[in-house]
């Protein structure tokens, strides 16, 4: 778990980077204490993808222990 608390969202953004070649997502995660940029590639949305069914399942479960 975190040392400290985590940032909370109070937006959420997302974009587009790239060429005719390469093209990444950039989602952008709006907190009180300033924006956190995360370039994306599909790779990355998968990971993510995973992580937040993972933690809708504790949330809908709920379940408070640490999530792998």
């Amino acid at each position: 778990m975190a040392d400290r608390p985590p940032y909370m969202p109070t937006g959420i953004g997302m974009g587009m980077l790239g060429d005719d070649e390469t093209k990444i997502g950039v989602l952008i995660f709006e907190t009180a204490e300033g924006n956190f940029d995360f370039a994306l590639n599909l790779q990355a949305v998968e990971v993510i993808r995973k992580a937040l069914s993972k933690i809708e399942m504790h949330l809908t479960n709920g379940e408070i222990s640490d999530v792998d």
